[in-house]
Order: structure tokens, then C-alpha cells, then sequence
């Protein structure tokens, strides 16, 4: 396996950065706003996944509990489905990722953010 980091000017190995965990000189401008993006809650949805299993032998031979963690935009919190979206995209294109949860299965949902982060950093 080769470990990589990205930069805006590209791929480097670590031996061309640094240690890993060193600061890279060239650090991301800050992030413009987007006037024209709706402000979406952060969420995360704590959920019951369903699954399919080609070995399962018996009946009682199951995931009891298997817990799916979902971080994205709440989209839509409505009596049937949760949904998240994972990205804006930009100019008003709408959503990518989009990610639609029935309520019955949900365990929580937590707000992370009430708006989106204007600058990462």
C-alpha cells in the first residue's frame, strides 16, 4: 500500500511533504460562500442498516444490531423518510449522495452544525 497526500498543486509522496502529520506549506485559501446555498442542519443519523447475507444457515445466525452512522445535510425530515445529502454542489445544482432513511429503523438523529461552515479551517 502507498500513502499519499493531496494538495491543491498535487500528489506527494510523504518522503516529498515531511513526516506525516507535518504542516504543508501550501495551505487551502479560504473557502468563498456560496450565496446562493440553502443553510442545511449537519446531522448525524444513527440507523438500523438491513442486509443482504449469501451464508447465512440459520434463522438465528443475524446481526442483531448493526448501527450505521450517516453525516450529511438534512434535506428532508418527513413522516416516512429522513434524508441526507453528503454534498451541495455549488450554483444551486442541487445534491449528490443523497441518502433516504426510513423513520421506523432511525435510533437518532443529532444536529452537528444549525448552518454550514462558511471556511474549513
Amino acid at each position: 500500500m502507498r500513502v499519499v497526500r493531496v494538495t491543491r498543486e498535487g500528489i506527494f509522496r510523504d518522503s516529498e511533504l515531511g513526516a506525516p502529520g507535518a504542516p504543508v506549506d501550501a495551505p487551502f485559501p479560504p473557502a468563498e460562500p456560496d450565496d446562493g446555498a440553502p443553510e442545511l442542519p449537519v446531522v448525524m443519523v444513527t440507523w438500523h442498516d438491513a442486509w443482504f447475507d449469501f451464508d447465512q444457515t440459520d434463522p438465528d445466525d443475524c446481526r442483531a444490531d448493526y448501527l450505521v452512522r450517516t453525516v450529511g445535510f438534512l434535506l428532508s425530515d418527513g413522516p416516512r423518510f429522513v434524508s441526507v445529502a453528503q454534498e451541495m454542489l455549488p450554483d444551486g445544482d442541487g445534491f449528490r449522495a443523497v441518502t433516504h432513511i426510513p423513520v421506523p429503523i432511525i435510533e437518532s438523529v443529532t444536529v452537528l452544525a444549525d448552518t454550514p461552515l462558511i471556511q474549513h479551517g
